[in-house]
């Protein structure tokens, strides 16, 4: 169907057409199109390159179509509450997806939900994952950027997931987050976010420390980077686009841009009527796509300046994203590597040994010691843990009767067997230092 190396995917709030579009990069001719409600900002992910993942703007379902089908069938997830931010991990794994403040995490080769995050106290607007998955990062209604490792929040599963601390707690911003932008370089990576008080911040990831910050005399409603970092594009809500050079001059804390000064190292590109909602880089960093709510996808040549080409649209574009051309599109034998399960709205615990009646000597056995921390010990080796885990106060809830009847009676022996030793402790000291002062000098 297309032998472009890029593909563009597409998203309005009419709906009246399509839901999602996929055009061809270069041509800009429909490929392909998906029907069924209306995707909401920041709510558009490829998954694997198989799947497309359209959170709905009203409705607490994530549809998800097959790049390789064409008979535009979708599958619908229902999830615990409407998704105000959506995002996969590059690896196709894990699919991240905010509920309001609260950020839900679920496996996708078993639609578990693993854990549920709450750090935010308004809703989340956006979410990003960095390039090896390691990071992803979090802005929302509460001026807050909040960095979060994967693997430290997916380390425990459990009713008290919800309590794991993030990397980073950026608070600079003073009005709501609008967009972010993780560049290359997983733990290392530089992550940019604009906001609604008219700046664009940039944080380094590993240091948790803030590199710039560019003010701007305009509301920022979205922002992105080229490949090599050296130009921050920042869409503005009177529709113009900001290009900012970030090495024409000496290295600032704050740099201000004003529309209407002469300045070499920033490039306006005027041609959208209202705010711009959605930017992407093409590959080779030569072009940007923008997307506006005057109802326009717009494609600039980034070095000129100009715009080359204009995809009309019916309603408010929500987003647009340039992606490398997958494999469904181009042919429908190509299949997903692993098929979708329906994602689960209750938080996944682990199976413990004894919650049935089958024999899992063969199993791994997950046990907590407390609610922070978690061990995994085969079943023979847990046989060695488990007298001292019962004493434990989180676990001592989930055995029966008779075995409490037992740890109660074990614990008052070795309160009794303490406080023996305390008083004979006591009285060995209290004679050896009577006799010390008793003795003549």
């Amino acid at each position: 169907m297309t032998t472009t190396s890029e593909v563009l995917l597409t998203s309005e709030a009419s709906g009246q057409m399509w839901n999602v579009c996929v055009w061809d990069f270069h041509s800009s001719t429909s490929l392909l199109t998906y029907k069924g409600g209306t995707t909401a900002p920041h709510g558009l992910a490829v998954l694997n390159n198989d799947f497309i993942i359209s959170a709905l703007t009203t409705k607490p379902v994530l549809n998800i179509w097959s790049l390789h089908k064409r008979d535009n069938q979708q599958m619908k997830m229902v999830c615990p509450g409407r998704v105000t931010a959506l995002d996969v991990t590059p690896n196709g794994e894990y699919c991240i997806a905010a509920v309001s403040e609260k950020i839900h995490i679920w496996q996708v080769c078993t639609g578990h939900l693993m854990t549920v995050l709450g750090r935010h106290y308004q809703n989340v607007t956006c979410l990003r994952c960095c390039d090896d998955g390691s990071y992803f990062v979090s802005g929302g209604d509460d001026n807050m950027v909040i960095a979060w490792s994967l693997g430290r929040v997916l380390s425990e599963t459990g009713e008290y997931s919800n309590r794991r601390a993030p990397v980073h707690v950026w608070s600079q911003h003073s009005l709501p987050i609008t967009d972010i932008h993780i560049g290359y370089g997983g733990s290392r990576a530089r992550v940019v976010s604009s906001s609604l008080d008219q700046s664009c911040r940039m944080w380094d990831l590993a240091s948790g420390e803030m590199i710039c910050c560019i003010v701007f005399d305009v509301s920022i409603t979205s922002t992105a980077m080229n490949l090599t970092e050296s130009l921050l594009f920042a869409g503005g809500s009177n529709g113009n686009i900001y290009c900012y050079n970030l090495y024409d001059r000496p290295i600032r804390t704050e740099r201000h841009i004003q529309s209407d000064t002469d300045d070499p190292s920033t490039t306006i590109y005027s041609g959208h009527s209202k705010q711009v909602t959605c930017l992407s880089i093409s590959l080779d960093g030569s072009q940007l796509v923008s997307g506006s709510h005057d109802c326009d996808v717009r494609v600039w040549d980034v070095y000129s300046g100009q715009c080359i080409k204009t995809v009309p649209h019916k309603g408010v574009v929500t987003n647009a994203r340039l992606i490398p051309t997958p494999p469904g599109v181009v042919s429908e034998i190509k299949r997903p590597l692993l098929p979708m399960q329906p994602f689960e709205r209750h938080l996944y615990i682990p199976q413990k040994s004894g919650d049935s009646g089958e024999d899992n000597s063969s199993d791994t056995l997950n046990l907590y010691i407390n609610q922070f921390q978690q061990v995994t010990k085969s079943s023979d080796e847990a046989r060695l843990y488990t007298e001292p885990l019962l004493r434990s106060r989180d676990t001592f809830d989930e055995v029966t009767p008779q075995v409490q009847e037992t740890c109660i009676a074990e614990m008052k022996q070795e309160i009794n067997e303490l406080k023996s030793a305390n008083k004979n402790l006591y009285s060995f000291a209290v004679d050896e230092i009577l006799q010390e002062r008793n003795k003549p000098s």
